[in-house]
């Protein structure tokens, strides 16, 4: 039989997603442990979360240092000792800073646990930082640095956070070169000591799990000897009320303007934050978008632009991003803004919102394709306070939106009088 490929097929209609959901299991020191027990290969991965993201370090990049080099020995091994142990098991670790949160992950097949997850706790609870590694790592990320400081992504990105919060808040400061220099062993041990700890600890563990898993885990970390600390308080902070509406860094010697253009909104813990998803979808949130039909295929800008709610632990905000040819800037700035207008004012077609609705649904049911898909997803969540009912709230926000509601919500949050501007690069 043959085909016509010239026929789109048609839609298909996903009612209901039926999702597995964590175990939660709470440690003998009362640390909580979710558990998905799933999957069909004999491989483990355990994440452990810590509120230690760069929200709480006093000194520029101690978070990030902190959370990179928890490998990079302890007291028992050094770091080549690790790195040879990991790899004999057929085992690897990654390290997981952010804004909010810091951790370790560890991949490992099921039947070398014992083995490998020895080796996590030695660098979770016994890392010594020590002074050679520290020089080296600082020498290679000044190094690092001074490449991305030459990038306009990077400058547009820095210089637009600065704008949103302040460059004294935590969300909106940035490091300097001049900051790496600034890092010391004792200030390593000491974030550690504060945050690294039961009182300040999630775990997930998700793959072919069994009890003898969680009894492992326990084991390891559900015992005495690193509780007799407390969990982290809130931290005092303000946004800057003085928002510099506009900004332009100038480089000359460039092909491309990088382009960033949001403002502050709502978070996933707001009940409009699922329909809000839908909104931000239609504008730039997936490849047919309207801003990549607009801004990369009509007007032949960029070759990618797109928009993101980033929901942050204490705060929301939306940006669209793009690089566009250094000549395009001013012209590419004025096309984005007219598609918010449009997306304040005019209905979203049927076919095209029926169209985003299948996209996004079908983009969650990937993410939870998988037992290691299915704990980060949940651990997205489980992290900031939301329940798991979160998901389903989303799925029926998105099969339930009106275009009468996505005009409400374009212009309860998302109006382009009230957004920042941040551009690097030429702006003829």
């Amino acid at each position: 039989m043959s085909i016509n490929r010239t026929i789109q097929p048609p839609f298909q209609s996903i009612d209901s997603i039926k999702l597995i959901e964590p175990e939660k299991i709470i440690l003998n020191n009362a640390i909580p442990l979710y558990n998905i027990n799933t999957g069909t290969q004999d491989v483990l991965k355990i994440d452990l979360s810590f509120d230690a993201g760069s929200w709480f370090q006093e000194k520029p990049l101690i978070s990030n240092t902190v959370n990179e080099m928890l490998a990079e020995g302890t007291s028992h091994l050094t770091s080549m000792e690790i790195a040879e142990k990991l790899d004999y098991y057929g085992a690897f670790i990654q390290s997981n800073p952010s804004k909010d949160f810091a951790g370790m992950t560890l991949f490992t097949l099921k039947k070398y646990l014992p083995e490998t997850i020895h080796i996590l706790e030695d660098i979770i609870k016994n890392p010594v930082f020590p002074e050679h590694e520290l020089r080296t790592y600082i020498s290679k990320r000044r190094q690092s640095f001074q490449i991305e400081m030459e990038k306009v992504s990077n400058l547009a990105r820095r210089k637009f956070n600065e704008q949103l919060f302040g460059k004294d808040h935590p969300y909106g400061k940035n490091p300097n070169l001049d900051d790496h220099d600034k890092i010391t062993r004792a200030d390593l041990i000491d974030f550690h000591e504060k945050y690294f700890h039961a009182a300040n600890c999630r775990i997930m563990v998700s793959g072919k799990t069994d009890q003898e898993t969680i009894a492992q885990v326990n084991a390891r970390f559900g015992n005495t000897d690193w509780v007799n600390k407390t969990k982290p308080g809130i931290i005092s902070t303000s946004i800057n009320e003085t928002i510099e509406k506009d900004a332009f860094i100038k480089k000359e010697d460039v092909t491309q303007s990088a382009i960033r253009i949001g403002k502050q909104t709502i978070n996933k813990h707001h009940p409009d934050y699922p329909k809000l998803e839908v909104v931000n979808t239609i504008l730039g949130g997936y490849f047919g978008s309207r801003l990549m039909k607009t801004i990369r295929e009509e007007k032949g800008y960029t070759y990618g632009i797109s928009s993101f709610l980033v929901s942050l632990k204490n705060a929301g905000f939306f940006v669209i991003a793009s690089e566009v040819g250094a000549d395009s800037a001013r012209s590419a700035i004025e096309d984005i803004l007219n598609e918010i207008r449009k997306l304040r004012e005019e209905k979203v077609s049927p076919e095209e919102l029926k169209l985003v609705k299948n996209f996004m649904i079908g983009d969650m049911m990937r993410s939870f394709d998988g037992p290691f898909e299915l704990a980060q997803s949940y651990q997205s969540i489980i992290d900031l306070g939301i329940d798991n009912a979160f998901f389903n709230r989303t799925i029926d926000a998105i099969k339930t939106i009106t275009p009468e509601e996505i005009i409400q919500l374009a212009n309860t949050y998302l109006n382009e009088k009230s957004m920042v501007k941040t551009i690097v690069g030429k702006f003829d």
